[in-house]
Protein backbone atom coordinates (compact mmCIF):
# COMPACT_ATOMS: atom_id res chain seq x y z
CA UNK A 1 0.00 0.00 0.00
CA UNK A 2 1.45 3.35 -0.96
CA UNK A 3 1.19 6.62 0.88
CA UNK A 4 -0.97 8.19 -1.82
CA UNK A 5 -3.65 5.54 -1.31
CA UNK A 6 -4.45 6.89 2.16
CA UNK A 7 -6.50 10.04 1.76
CA UNK A 8 -8.71 11.26 4.61
CA UNK A 9 -11.30 12.94 2.45
CA UNK A 10 -13.54 14.35 5.19
CA UNK A 11 -16.10 15.96 2.84
CA UNK A 12 -16.55 12.73 0.91
CA UNK A 13 -16.55 10.69 4.12
CA UNK A 14 -19.16 13.01 5.56
CA UNK A 15 -21.25 12.55 2.42
CA UNK A 16 -20.96 8.77 2.74
CA UNK A 17 -21.94 8.81 6.40
CA UNK A 18 -24.74 11.29 5.78
CA UNK A 19 -26.22 9.06 3.08
CA UNK A 20 -25.81 6.07 5.36
CA UNK A 21 -27.38 7.88 8.29
CA UNK A 22 -30.33 8.99 6.17
CA UNK A 23 -31.02 5.42 5.07
CA UNK A 24 -30.50 3.99 8.55
CA UNK A 25 -32.66 6.67 10.14
CA UNK A 26 -35.48 5.73 7.80
CA UNK A 27 -34.92 2.04 8.53
CA UNK A 28 -34.86 2.65 12.29
CA UNK A 29 -37.92 4.88 12.06
CA UNK A 30 -39.86 2.15 10.27
CA UNK A 31 -38.51 -0.43 12.73
CA UNK A 32 -39.75 1.40 15.83
CA UNK A 33 -43.09 2.25 14.23
CA UNK A 34 -43.67 -1.42 13.35
CA UNK A 35 -42.21 -2.72 16.62
CA UNK A 36 -44.78 -0.59 18.45
CA UNK A 37 -47.45 -2.45 16.49
CA UNK A 38 -45.95 -5.96 16.78
CA UNK A 39 -45.08 -5.93 20.50
CA UNK A 40 -46.82 -4.32 23.45
CA UNK A 41 -45.11 -1.72 25.65
CA UNK A 42 -44.19 -4.35 28.24
CA UNK A 43 -42.38 -6.43 25.61
CA UNK A 44 -40.69 -3.31 24.24
CA UNK A 45 -39.50 -2.70 27.80
CA UNK A 46 -37.94 -6.18 27.72
CA UNK A 47 -36.26 -5.37 24.41
CA UNK A 48 -34.75 -2.23 25.97
CA UNK A 49 -33.34 -4.25 28.88
CA UNK A 50 -31.85 -6.81 26.49
CA UNK A 51 -30.30 -3.94 24.54
CA UNK A 52 -28.69 -2.86 27.81
CA UNK A 53 -27.12 -6.31 28.26
CA UNK A 54 -25.72 -6.20 24.69
CA UNK A 55 -24.29 -2.75 25.36
CA UNK A 56 -22.68 -3.89 28.63
CA UNK A 57 -21.11 -6.94 26.99
CA UNK A 58 -19.73 -4.89 24.11
CA UNK A 59 -18.31 -2.19 26.35
CA UNK A 60 -16.58 -4.62 28.71
CA UNK A 61 -15.13 -6.90 26.03
CA UNK A 62 -13.95 -4.28 23.54
CA UNK A 63 -12.04 -2.33 26.22
CA UNK A 64 -12.16 0.58 23.72
CA UNK A 65 -9.58 -1.22 21.59
CA UNK A 66 -11.42 -0.30 18.34
CA UNK A 67 -10.83 3.38 19.14
CA UNK A 68 -7.17 2.60 19.74
CA UNK A 69 -7.01 0.73 16.44
CA UNK A 70 -8.39 3.73 14.52
CA UNK A 71 -6.04 6.13 16.22
CA UNK A 72 -2.82 4.10 15.83
CA UNK A 73 -3.58 2.89 12.30
CA UNK A 74 -4.17 6.47 11.10
CA UNK A 75 -1.15 7.66 13.08
CA UNK A 76 1.14 4.99 11.60
CA UNK A 77 -0.07 5.76 8.10
CA UNK A 78 0.46 9.47 8.75
CA UNK A 79 4.08 8.49 9.49
CA UNK A 80 4.25 6.41 6.26
CA UNK A 81 4.45 3.13 8.18
CA UNK A 82 1.98 0.70 6.54
CA UNK A 83 3.57 -2.44 8.17
CA UNK A 84 3.15 -0.76 11.56
CA UNK A 85 -0.51 -0.13 10.79
CA UNK A 86 -0.93 -3.81 9.88
CA UNK A 87 0.70 -4.80 13.16
CA UNK A 88 -1.77 -2.62 15.04
CA UNK A 89 -4.72 -4.38 13.40
CA UNK A 90 -3.35 -7.86 14.09
CA UNK A 91 -2.53 -7.15 17.74
CA UNK A 92 -5.86 -5.49 18.51
CA UNK A 93 -7.79 -8.45 17.04
CA UNK A 94 -5.90 -10.87 19.26
CA UNK A 95 -6.55 -8.78 22.36
CA UNK A 96 -10.29 -8.52 21.66
CA UNK A 97 -10.61 -12.29 21.10
CA UNK A 98 -8.67 -13.03 24.29
CA UNK A 99 -11.17 -10.97 26.26
CA UNK A 100 -14.45 -11.61 24.43
CA UNK A 101 -14.43 -15.43 24.19
CA UNK A 102 -14.02 -16.15 27.94
CA UNK A 103 -16.54 -13.42 28.74
CA UNK A 104 -19.09 -15.01 26.39
CA UNK A 105 -18.69 -18.37 28.12
CA UNK A 106 -18.96 -16.82 31.59
CA UNK A 107 -22.03 -14.71 30.85
CA UNK A 108 -23.79 -17.67 29.25
CA UNK A 109 -23.28 -19.69 32.43
CA UNK A 110 -24.56 -16.78 34.53
CA UNK A 111 -27.60 -16.11 32.32
CA UNK A 112 -30.16 -17.60 34.81
CA UNK A 113 -28.93 -15.20 37.51
CA UNK A 114 -28.93 -12.24 35.09
CA UNK A 115 -32.47 -13.15 34.01
CA UNK A 116 -33.65 -13.11 37.62
CA UNK A 117 -32.02 -9.71 38.12
CA UNK A 118 -33.53 -8.11 35.03
CA UNK A 119 -36.87 -9.86 34.59
CA UNK A 120 -37.50 -11.45 38.00
CA UNK A 121 -37.39 -14.92 36.39
CA UNK A 122 -34.65 -17.37 35.41
CA UNK A 123 -36.68 -18.55 32.43
CA UNK A 124 -35.14 -15.98 30.11
CA UNK A 125 -31.77 -17.74 29.74
CA UNK A 126 -32.36 -18.43 26.04
CA UNK A 127 -33.04 -14.74 25.40
CA UNK A 128 -29.92 -13.67 27.24
CA UNK A 129 -27.54 -16.24 25.71
CA UNK A 130 -28.75 -15.24 22.23
CA UNK A 131 -28.16 -11.57 23.11
CA UNK A 132 -24.64 -12.31 24.40
CA UNK A 133 -23.70 -14.24 21.24
CA UNK A 134 -25.03 -11.37 19.12
CA UNK A 135 -22.93 -8.96 21.18
CA UNK A 136 -19.81 -11.09 20.55
CA UNK A 137 -20.22 -10.90 16.78
CA UNK A 138 -20.98 -7.19 17.01
CA UNK A 139 -17.66 -6.76 18.84
CA UNK A 140 -15.85 -8.10 15.80
CA UNK A 141 -17.82 -6.06 13.27
CA UNK A 142 -17.11 -2.93 15.32
CA UNK A 143 -13.41 -3.77 15.28
CA UNK A 144 -13.29 -4.10 11.49
CA UNK A 145 -15.24 -0.87 11.22
CA UNK A 146 -12.51 0.79 13.28
CA UNK A 147 -9.89 -0.60 10.89
CA UNK A 148 -11.74 0.83 7.89
CA UNK A 149 -12.04 4.19 9.64
CA UNK A 150 -8.32 4.24 10.38
CA UNK A 151 -7.59 3.78 6.68
CA UNK A 152 -10.11 6.41 5.63
CA UNK A 153 -12.19 3.71 3.89
CA UNK A 154 -15.45 5.41 4.77
CA UNK A 155 -17.47 3.55 2.13
CA UNK A 156 -16.61 0.17 3.68
CA UNK A 157 -18.09 1.25 7.02
CA UNK A 158 -21.21 2.32 5.16
CA UNK A 159 -21.46 -1.14 3.58
CA UNK A 160 -21.25 -2.70 7.05
CA UNK A 161 -24.00 -0.58 8.52
CA UNK A 162 -26.26 -0.71 5.49
CA UNK A 163 -26.21 -4.47 5.77
CA UNK A 164 -26.54 -4.82 9.55
CA UNK A 165 -29.24 -2.32 10.48
CA UNK A 166 -31.87 -3.10 7.82
CA UNK A 167 -31.16 -6.86 7.92
CA UNK A 168 -31.18 -7.22 11.71
CA UNK A 169 -34.21 -4.95 12.16
CA UNK A 170 -36.11 -6.59 9.31
CA UNK A 171 -35.44 -10.11 10.58
CA UNK A 172 -36.35 -9.00 14.11
CA UNK A 173 -39.75 -7.76 12.99
CA UNK A 174 -40.47 -10.81 10.82
CA UNK A 175 -39.49 -13.32 13.51
CA UNK A 176 -41.35 -11.39 16.21
CA UNK A 177 -44.49 -11.22 14.06
CA UNK A 178 -44.27 -14.97 13.35
CA UNK A 179 -44.81 -15.66 17.03
CA UNK A 180 -41.29 -15.60 18.51
CA UNK A 181 -41.92 -12.24 20.17
CA UNK A 182 -38.94 -10.78 22.01
CA UNK A 183 -36.78 -13.82 21.17
CA UNK A 184 -37.37 -13.09 17.48
CA UNK A 185 -36.04 -9.57 17.94
CA UNK A 186 -32.82 -10.84 19.54
CA UNK A 187 -32.39 -13.55 16.90
CA UNK A 188 -32.62 -10.80 14.29
CA UNK A 189 -29.73 -9.01 16.00
CA UNK A 190 -27.65 -12.21 15.95
CA UNK A 191 -28.25 -13.13 12.31
CA UNK A 192 -27.56 -9.57 11.18
CA UNK A 193 -24.29 -9.48 13.14
CA UNK A 194 -23.04 -12.76 11.63
CA UNK A 195 -23.82 -11.62 8.08
CA UNK A 196 -22.07 -8.28 8.67
CA UNK A 197 -18.95 -9.95 10.04
CA UNK A 198 -18.68 -12.14 6.94
CA UNK A 199 -18.95 -9.05 4.73
CA UNK A 200 -16.32 -7.25 6.83
CA UNK A 201 -13.83 -10.08 6.45
CA UNK A 202 -14.32 -10.02 2.70
CA UNK A 203 -13.84 -6.25 2.46
CA UNK A 204 -10.74 -6.25 4.71
CA UNK A 205 -8.77 -8.93 2.87
CA UNK A 206 -5.38 -7.63 1.69
CA UNK A 207 -5.80 -4.08 2.99
CA UNK A 208 -2.64 -3.99 5.15
CA UNK A 209 0.53 -6.08 5.56
CA UNK A 210 -0.24 -8.81 8.10
CA UNK A 211 3.20 -9.45 9.59
CA UNK A 212 4.58 -8.28 12.92
CA UNK A 213 3.00 -7.20 16.19
CA UNK A 214 2.46 -3.86 17.90
CA UNK A 215 3.29 -3.19 21.59
CA UNK A 216 0.22 -4.17 23.63
CA UNK A 217 1.15 -1.78 26.38
CA UNK A 218 1.04 1.19 24.01
CA UNK A 219 -2.41 0.17 22.77
CA UNK A 220 -3.75 -0.39 26.27
CA UNK A 221 -2.27 2.85 27.62
CA UNK A 222 -4.45 4.64 25.06
CA UNK A 223 -7.52 2.43 25.29
CA UNK A 224 -7.85 1.96 29.06
CA UNK A 225 -8.61 5.64 29.81
CA UNK A 226 -11.06 5.58 26.89
CA UNK A 227 -12.48 2.31 28.25
CA UNK A 228 -13.01 3.84 31.67
CA UNK A 229 -14.86 6.64 29.92
CA UNK A 230 -16.82 4.11 27.85
CA UNK A 231 -18.02 2.38 31.03
CA UNK A 232 -19.29 5.71 32.26
CA UNK A 233 -20.86 6.39 28.86
CA UNK A 234 -22.69 3.08 29.22
CA UNK A 235 -24.36 4.47 32.32
CA UNK A 236 -25.06 7.69 30.43
CA UNK A 237 -26.86 5.91 27.61
CA UNK A 238 -28.76 3.36 29.64
CA UNK A 239 -28.65 4.50 33.26
CA UNK A 240 -31.82 6.58 33.09
CA UNK A 241 -33.75 3.66 31.54
CA UNK A 242 -32.45 1.28 34.21
CA UNK A 243 -33.27 3.75 36.99
CA UNK A 244 -36.79 4.32 35.71
CA UNK A 245 -37.34 0.56 35.62
CA UNK A 246 -35.89 0.17 39.13
CA UNK A 247 -37.66 3.12 40.77
CA UNK A 248 -40.96 3.08 38.90
CA UNK A 249 -41.00 -0.67 38.26
CA UNK A 250 -43.25 -0.74 35.21
CA UNK A 251 -42.04 -2.18 31.91
CA UNK A 252 -44.73 -0.16 30.09
CA UNK A 253 -43.19 3.12 31.28
CA UNK A 254 -39.70 1.85 30.45
CA UNK A 255 -40.88 0.92 26.96
CA UNK A 256 -42.55 4.32 26.41
CA UNK A 257 -39.40 6.19 27.45
CA UNK A 258 -37.22 3.93 25.29
CA UNK A 259 -39.33 4.80 22.24
CA UNK A 260 -39.20 8.52 23.09
CA UNK A 261 -35.41 8.56 23.36
CA UNK A 262 -35.07 6.49 20.19
CA UNK A 263 -37.33 8.91 18.30
CA UNK A 264 -35.19 11.94 19.12
CA UNK A 265 -32.04 9.96 18.29
CA UNK A 266 -32.77 10.20 14.56
CA UNK A 267 -31.51 13.81 14.69
CA UNK A 268 -28.01 12.35 15.07
CA UNK A 269 -27.94 12.25 11.28
CA UNK A 270 -27.03 15.93 11.50
CA UNK A 271 -23.73 15.42 13.33
CA UNK A 272 -22.71 11.76 13.54
CA UNK A 273 -21.51 11.57 9.91
CA UNK A 274 -19.35 14.67 10.33
CA UNK A 275 -17.91 13.45 13.63
CA UNK A 276 -17.11 9.97 12.27
CA UNK A 277 -15.35 11.28 9.19
CA UNK A 278 -13.55 14.00 11.15
CA UNK A 279 -11.92 11.83 13.82
CA UNK A 280 -9.13 10.12 11.82
CA UNK A 281 -8.54 13.31 9.81
CA UNK A 282 -8.05 15.33 13.00
CA UNK A 283 -5.65 12.69 14.31
CA UNK A 284 -3.61 12.78 11.11
CA UNK A 285 -3.69 16.61 10.90
CA UNK A 286 -2.59 17.01 14.52
CA UNK A 287 0.27 14.59 13.96
CA UNK A 288 1.52 16.27 10.77
CA UNK A 289 0.44 19.94 11.02
CA UNK A 290 -0.29 20.71 14.65
CA UNK A 291 -3.15 22.40 16.60
CA UNK A 292 -3.84 25.17 14.08
CA UNK A 293 -4.94 22.70 11.40
CA UNK A 294 -7.29 21.07 13.90
CA UNK A 295 -8.85 24.44 14.78
CA UNK A 296 -9.45 25.26 11.13
CA UNK A 297 -11.32 21.99 10.58
CA UNK A 298 -13.33 22.49 13.75
CA UNK A 299 -14.37 26.00 12.75
CA UNK A 300 -16.18 24.74 9.64
CA UNK A 301 -17.65 21.78 11.53
CA UNK A 302 -19.12 23.78 14.41
CA UNK A 303 -20.65 26.37 12.10
CA UNK A 304 -22.46 23.76 10.02
CA UNK A 305 -23.63 21.85 13.09
CA UNK A 306 -24.90 24.98 14.81
CA UNK A 307 -26.95 26.27 11.87
CA UNK A 308 -28.58 22.87 11.25
CA UNK A 309 -28.97 21.04 14.57
CA UNK A 310 -30.30 23.89 16.72
CA UNK A 311 -33.08 25.06 14.33
CA UNK A 312 -34.25 21.54 13.49
CA UNK A 313 -34.23 20.38 17.10
CA UNK A 314 -36.26 23.32 18.35
CA UNK A 315 -38.62 23.07 15.35
CA UNK A 316 -39.32 19.44 16.22
CA UNK A 317 -39.94 20.36 19.85
CA UNK A 318 -42.46 23.00 18.76
CA UNK A 319 -44.67 20.30 17.22
CA UNK A 320 -43.85 17.50 19.68
CA UNK A 321 -47.46 16.31 20.35
CA UNK A 322 -48.25 16.10 16.64
CA UNK A 323 -44.99 14.28 15.88
CA UNK A 324 -45.65 11.65 18.54
CA UNK A 325 -49.30 11.20 17.58
CA UNK A 326 -48.31 10.49 13.98
CA UNK A 327 -45.57 8.01 14.78
CA UNK A 328 -46.74 6.39 18.03
CA UNK A 329 -50.50 6.77 18.55
CA UNK A 330 -51.23 6.80 22.27
CA UNK A 331 -47.81 8.19 23.30
CA UNK A 332 -48.76 11.89 23.19
CA UNK A 333 -48.26 11.88 26.97
CA UNK A 334 -44.51 11.77 26.25
CA UNK A 335 -44.58 15.13 24.43
CA UNK A 336 -42.87 17.03 27.26
CA UNK A 337 -39.79 14.75 27.61
CA UNK A 338 -39.66 14.51 23.81
CA UNK A 339 -39.63 18.31 23.48
CA UNK A 340 -36.99 18.72 26.19
CA UNK A 341 -34.69 16.24 24.45
CA UNK A 342 -35.22 17.81 21.01
CA UNK A 343 -34.54 21.39 22.15
CA UNK A 344 -31.23 20.50 23.78
CA UNK A 345 -29.95 18.01 21.21
CA UNK A 346 -27.44 20.63 19.99
CA UNK A 347 -25.54 20.13 23.27
CA UNK A 348 -25.17 16.44 22.44
CA UNK A 349 -23.90 17.32 18.97
CA UNK A 350 -21.30 19.81 20.19
CA UNK A 351 -20.20 17.49 22.98
CA UNK A 352 -19.69 14.64 20.52
CA UNK A 353 -17.41 16.81 18.37
CA UNK A 354 -15.39 17.94 21.38
CA UNK A 355 -14.98 14.37 22.65
CA UNK A 356 -13.85 13.16 19.21
CA UNK A 357 -11.31 15.98 19.11
CA UNK A 358 -9.94 15.09 22.55
CA UNK A 359 -9.36 11.53 21.37
CA UNK A 360 -7.86 12.67 18.06
CA UNK A 361 -5.22 14.82 19.76
CA UNK A 362 -4.42 12.09 22.29
CA UNK A 363 -5.96 13.74 25.37
CA UNK A 364 -7.86 10.66 26.53
CA UNK A 365 -7.22 10.95 30.26
CA UNK A 366 -9.52 13.97 30.82
CA UNK A 367 -12.37 12.05 29.15
CA UNK A 368 -12.90 9.88 32.20
CA UNK A 369 -13.33 12.88 34.48
CA UNK A 370 -15.61 14.57 31.97
CA UNK A 371 -17.87 11.55 31.62
CA UNK A 372 -17.82 10.62 35.31
CA UNK A 373 -18.89 14.04 36.58
CA UNK A 374 -21.52 14.43 33.86
CA UNK A 375 -22.96 10.97 34.53
CA UNK A 376 -23.15 11.48 38.29
CA UNK A 377 -25.07 14.71 37.75
CA UNK A 378 -27.35 13.04 35.18
CA UNK A 379 -28.24 9.94 37.18
CA UNK A 380 -28.45 11.89 40.42
CA UNK A 381 -31.12 14.12 38.89
CA UNK A 382 -33.03 11.11 37.53
CA UNK A 383 -32.89 9.30 40.88
CA UNK A 384 -34.23 12.36 42.70
CA UNK A 385 -37.01 13.16 40.25
CA UNK A 386 -38.08 9.78 38.80
CA UNK A 387 -40.88 8.99 41.25
CA UNK A 388 -42.31 12.50 40.92
CA UNK A 389 -41.84 13.30 37.24
CA UNK A 390 -41.56 9.87 35.63
CA UNK A 391 -40.09 9.93 32.14
CA UNK A 392 -39.63 13.73 32.27
CA UNK A 393 -36.98 13.10 34.91
CA UNK A 394 -35.03 11.05 32.37
CA UNK A 395 -35.20 13.89 29.85
CA UNK A 396 -34.01 16.44 32.43
CA UNK A 397 -31.14 14.15 33.34
CA UNK A 398 -30.09 13.92 29.70
CA UNK A 399 -30.09 17.71 29.39
CA UNK A 400 -27.81 17.96 32.42
CA UNK A 401 -25.63 15.26 30.89
CA UNK A 402 -25.27 17.03 27.54
CA UNK A 403 -24.51 20.40 29.09
CA UNK A 404 -21.95 18.94 31.50
CA UNK A 405 -20.08 17.03 28.78
CA UNK A 406 -19.97 20.12 26.58
CA UNK A 407 -18.62 22.42 29.30
CA UNK A 408 -16.11 19.98 30.74
CA UNK A 409 -14.81 18.75 27.37
CA UNK A 410 -14.44 22.35 26.17
CA UNK A 411 -12.44 23.20 29.27
CA UNK A 412 -10.19 20.13 28.84
CA UNK A 413 -9.49 20.84 25.17
CA UNK A 414 -8.77 24.57 25.38
CA UNK A 415 -5.11 24.22 26.59
CA UNK A 416 -4.29 22.22 23.45
CA UNK A 417 -6.53 23.53 20.66
CA UNK A 418 -8.48 26.71 20.02
CA UNK A 419 -12.11 25.53 19.87
CA UNK A 420 -14.54 27.82 17.96
CA UNK A 421 -17.76 26.32 19.38
CA UNK A 422 -19.77 29.52 18.86
CA UNK A 423 -18.99 29.86 15.16
CA UNK A 424 -22.32 30.38 13.37
CA UNK A 425 -24.31 30.34 16.62
CA UNK A 426 -25.85 33.81 16.18
CA UNK A 427 -27.22 32.92 12.76
CA UNK A 428 -28.41 29.59 14.13
CA UNK A 429 -30.43 31.39 16.80
CA UNK A 430 -32.01 33.65 14.18
CA UNK A 431 -33.05 30.66 12.06
CA UNK A 432 -34.37 28.91 15.16
CA UNK A 433 -36.59 31.83 16.13
CA UNK A 434 -37.75 32.35 12.55
CA UNK A 435 -38.85 28.72 12.09
CA UNK A 436 -39.98 27.49 15.51
CA UNK A 437 -42.39 30.31 16.34
CA UNK A 438 -44.44 29.96 13.10
CA UNK A 439 -44.48 26.19 13.63
CA UNK A 440 -45.68 26.46 17.21
CA UNK A 441 -48.46 28.91 16.30
CA UNK A 442 -49.54 26.80 13.31
CA UNK A 443 -49.63 23.59 15.33
CA UNK A 444 -51.67 25.20 18.09
CA UNK A 445 -54.20 26.65 15.65
CA UNK A 446 -54.58 23.37 13.77
CA UNK A 447 -54.96 21.43 17.02
CA UNK A 448 -56.98 23.74 19.26
CA UNK A 449 -59.01 25.80 16.82
CA UNK A 450 -59.49 23.66 13.73
CA UNK A 451 -59.12 20.34 15.60
CA UNK A 452 -57.52 18.60 12.62
CA UNK A 453 -56.15 15.08 12.97
CA UNK A 454 -52.36 14.61 13.12
CA UNK A 455 -52.06 13.29 9.55
CA UNK A 456 -53.97 16.31 8.20
CA UNK A 457 -51.72 18.65 10.17
CA UNK A 458 -48.51 17.12 8.82
CA UNK A 459 -48.45 18.60 5.25
CA UNK A 460 -49.37 22.06 6.56
CA UNK A 461 -46.65 21.95 9.23
CA UNK A 462 -44.04 20.81 6.70
CA UNK A 463 -45.02 23.60 4.30
CA UNK A 464 -44.73 26.23 7.04
CA UNK A 465 -41.33 24.92 8.09
CA UNK A 466 -39.88 24.81 4.58
CA UNK A 467 -41.21 28.26 3.70
CA UNK A 468 -39.97 29.91 6.90
CA UNK A 469 -36.57 28.19 6.65
CA UNK A 470 -36.09 29.35 3.05
CA UNK A 471 -37.17 32.92 3.80
CA UNK A 472 -34.92 33.26 6.84
CA UNK A 473 -31.95 31.64 5.10
CA UNK A 474 -32.17 33.91 2.06
CA UNK A 475 -32.96 37.09 3.98
CA UNK A 476 -30.18 36.72 6.54
CA UNK A 477 -27.63 34.94 4.29
CA UNK A 478 -27.35 32.03 6.68
CA UNK A 479 -25.56 29.69 4.28
CA UNK A 480 -22.35 30.49 2.42
CA UNK A 481 -21.24 29.44 -1.05
CA UNK A 482 -18.38 27.53 0.58
CA UNK A 483 -20.91 25.19 2.21
CA UNK A 484 -22.20 24.11 -1.18
CA UNK A 485 -18.72 23.90 -2.66
CA UNK A 486 -17.99 21.43 0.12
CA UNK A 487 -21.05 19.40 -0.85
CA UNK A 488 -20.13 19.39 -4.54
CA UNK A 489 -16.66 18.15 -3.68
CA UNK A 490 -18.11 15.34 -1.60
CA UNK A 491 -20.93 14.20 -3.85
CA UNK A 492 -20.83 12.48 -7.25
CA UNK A 493 -21.19 14.61 -10.38
CA UNK A 494 -24.78 13.52 -10.92
CA UNK A 495 -25.73 15.28 -7.66
CA UNK A 496 -24.15 18.63 -8.52
CA UNK A 497 -27.23 20.02 -10.27
CA UNK A 498 -29.57 19.36 -7.29
CA UNK A 499 -26.98 20.88 -4.97
CA UNK A 500 -26.82 24.02 -7.09
CA UNK A 501 -30.62 24.19 -7.11
CA UNK A 502 -30.69 24.05 -3.30
CA UNK A 503 -27.94 26.65 -3.22
CA UNK A 504 -30.03 28.90 -5.44
CA UNK A 505 -32.97 28.55 -3.04
CA UNK A 506 -31.03 29.14 0.17
CA UNK A 507 -28.48 31.81 -0.76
Amino acid sequence: MTETEIVYDVPRGTAYFTSQQAILSIASFIYYVLLFRVLDLSQIGQVSLLAITVAIFGTLTQVSLPAAATRFISNRLGSRDAPGAGAVAKTVLRLVLMIAIPTLLLTSLLSPWVGTLLFNTSGTSGLLVTAFVAAFFLDLTALYGAYFLGLGLYAKIVYQNLLYIPLSRGLALVLAALGLGVLGVVMGWLLGAVATLLLSLLLWKGRLPSGGTFPKRQLLSFSIPVFASAVVVLFQNWGDIALLQTLVGQLQITGAYYLTVSSVAFLSILWTPVTSALYPALSSSFSSQGPKAVSERLSVTFRLVNITVLPLGVALAAVAPTALEIVFPGLASQALPFAILAVTVVLTAQGAILVATLQAVGRTRPLFKVYLVATILDLGAVALLAKTLGTTAGAIGRVILGLSIFLLAYRSLRPTVDVPVSHGLFKAILVTIGTSIPLLVTDQVLTQQLMLGPLLRLPIILTVFVASFLIISRTLSIFEDADFSLLETALPTVMHRPVRFIQHLLT
